[in-house]
């Protein structure tokens, strides 16, 4: 019944819930299999209606032309339904596939866009929890569960044959039924609690994994194992004990099917030795009261994957409902490149603390701004505000005078570059990193590359442009990933460009390649932004913005007002020495530092 429910469920739409809604959209699939378990119910009535008469025709008669002709029709219904039952495989197979693609796309989606602002399990666990419907779908349990409506033809069968049989599978059922919501009561808690610490005990492992280098250069292997160990033994505990009650209640529904097939031969025992029945008809009941009980008893079997795929379609149907929606709006004229940043203020999801505080300046197209601060500032944080990345807790930042975190992401992807303080370069080629993961152009990636002074660097690699970069750009230096960065910043010809600390990882060449870049851009009247602990390359910038350690503007103005200011009295505590400012040489040693 439980599982029936859990069937409905996913067909009710009335809730907008996507997960429903995509399964809704395959529902002719799910009827055309839901046919075939009809008439497979009927089918399997041959085993039963053979030994019935075989008992009561053949045995009697001692007809073995008879025992022929049944033998052959039961050979075929038989094949029938061996078809059938391939047949509706195929059809769920097809449909969880089918359900699995419909939500694929969108909840990847959703998982980036939910995880750049605030993270969590349940977006790190999307595409295993579509892995986890689909295959329930797919499963013969689910098709073990389409049989449940079709029980009550065994039931009509059962009263033809004599009502004392329908009594005891009625009565059996019901007994069937409440070990099934006594079994989901104690065990429904348990199952989710150990699906949800085996979640974390594989995220805790999958980081070690990711930052594999961190782990071993600092020796600290040992100690995260044990964490992860002591995690997973928690997981391990807890599913024991809810496998070893499920194991309790699945042996007592076993027990209790087996106990009212003796009651069914017991009780046609007893109306053949009143002569209300045949042998045949003894045979027969037990066969059918025994199929009857099957679905329940199945419900009962896969109760935890019932809860996983219930707990699974829930996570889903949050993280889609919930998701930001970064796709959506008109679309709008290219920019130019004003930028407009009015009165932000910025907390972390989930606190109070700001960590920016009434934040406006305005930039006109093709200016330049650098921003400085000490570390914990807020320096990366405004970075991501300006691109859109992050929504602002209150004001704004406008882009030709367009809320930017409103801008359909994939048309602004076309006019704005952007460098993360860790530039995140993806499994692949430096061709389809610099084209950001999409069919770009040679020509187009070739010229980003030189724009970004990389393209000889880059020639040099192993396969040029088709070198496979790696799992988290393992096979390049971080000098070169950096450079590749900044290409993939400048691919599109953006006319919005924000790096955030580019010159971190360099040496000199390819800080003075980016100095050049930055030279480049403001000609091509490029509105840039510079994020930076190494103020070298802000020599050339129009304006800098100085940010404190409460996240406050301190200074913001032309750069040489802000150079001068800052050269004629001593640095504050909390704010980087700007010395070195005036000279595009110097450096003030701080290489690798990040806000």
């Amino acid at each position: 019944m439980a599982g029936a429910g859990t069937i409905l469920s996913m067909l009710d739409t009335r809730d907008g819930d996507p997960v429903a809604s995509a399964v809704a959209a395959n529902k002719r699939l799910f009827l055309s299999a839901l046919t075939f378990s009809a008439a497979m119910s009927i089918l399997a009535l041959t085993t039963s209606f053979y030994m019935l008469q075989v008992y009561d025709r053949v045995l009697t008669s001692r007809s073995e032309e008879t025992l022929l002709l049944l033998t052959l029709i039961t050979i075929g219904g038989i094949a029938v339904f061996g078809i059938l039952d391939s047949l509706r495989m195929r059809l769920l197979n097809r449909a969880g596939m089918r359900v699995g693609e419909a939500l694929a796309r969108t909840t990847l989606r959703a998982m980036i866009a939910t995880a750049s602002q605030d993270g969590g399990l349940s977006t790190k666990q999307g595409l295993r929890d579509i892995d986890t419907v689909r295959n329930f779908i797919g499963s013969a349990g689910f098709a073990a569960l389409l049989d449940a409506p079709f029980v009550v033809v065994f039931l009509i069968v059962l009263f033809l044959l004599h009502p004392a049989f329908l009594v005891i599978v009625l009565l059996g059922g019901i007994l069937l039924g409440a070990i099934a919501l006594t079994g989901h009561r104690l065990t429904n808690e348990p199952v989710a609690r150990s699906i949800g610490m085996a979640m974390r005990a594989h995220q805790f492992a999958d980081n070690a994994v990711r930052n594999a280098d961190v782990i071993e250069g600092m020796g600290m292997a040992a100690g995260y194992t044990e964490r992860w160990h002591a995690q997973w033994l928690e997981s391990l505990r807890l599913n024991t004990v809810a496998t070893d009650r499920e194991s309790a209640f699945n042996a007592s529904s076993k027990a209790l099917r087996l106990l009212v097939q003796i009651l069914l031969l017991g009780a046609g025992a007893l109306l053949i030795l009143s002569f209300h029945a045949t042998g045949g008809i003894m045979i027969g009941a037990s066969i059918i009261g025994s199929r009857a009980l099957a679905p329940i008893e199945t419900m009962v079997s896969m109760w935890k994957s019932v809860i996983a795929v219930t707990l699974a379609r829930r996570r889903i149907a949050q993280l889609l409902l919930n998701a930001p929606r970064r796709d959506e709006g008109i679309e709008l004229p290219a920019p130019r490149g004003h930028l407009s940043v009015q009165a932000v203020h910025y907390a972390a999801p989930g606190t109070r603390k700001l960590i920016l505080s009434n934040i406006g300046f305005e930039l006109r197209p093709g200016e330049s701004l650098g921003i400085i601060g000490p570390s914990g500032s807020g320096k990366s944080t405004l970075a991501k505000l300006l691109i859109g990345a992050w929504p602002c807790s209150s004001g704004t930042v406008r882009l030709d005078g367009a809320d930017i975190y409103r801008w359909p992401r994939a048309e602004l992807s076309r006019h704005i570059g952007y460098l993360p303080q860790d530039v995140e370069l993806f499994a692949g080629t430096v061709r389809e990193n610099i084209g950001r993961m999409t069919e770009g152009t040679p020509s187009d990636i070739v010229r980003a590359a030189q724009r970004a002074h990389a393209h000889e660097m880059i020639l040099g690699l192993p396969k040029g442009y088709d070198t496979e970069i790696g799992e988290n750009g393992h096979n390049l230096s971080g000098g070169q990933s950096q450079r590749i960065g900044i290409a993939r910043a400048l691919f599109g010809e953006p006319r919005f460009i924000v790096l955030d600390e580019p010159n971190s990882n360099l040496d000199a060449i390819g800080e003075d390649a980016l100095i050049t870049t930055l030279a480049e851009l403001k000609r091509d009247g490029v509105t840039v932004v510079v994020v930076a602990h190494r103020p070298s390359i802000l020599a050339g910038v129009d304006r800098m913005l100085v940010l404190n350690a409460a996240g406050n503007i301190e200074a913001f103005g032309p750069r040489a007002d802000i150079v001068q200011r800052y050269t004629q009295q001593r640095p504050a505590s909390n704010v980087v020495p700007l010395s070195s400012v005036a000279s595009p040489d110097a450096d003030d040693g701080n290489a690798g530092r990040k806000s």
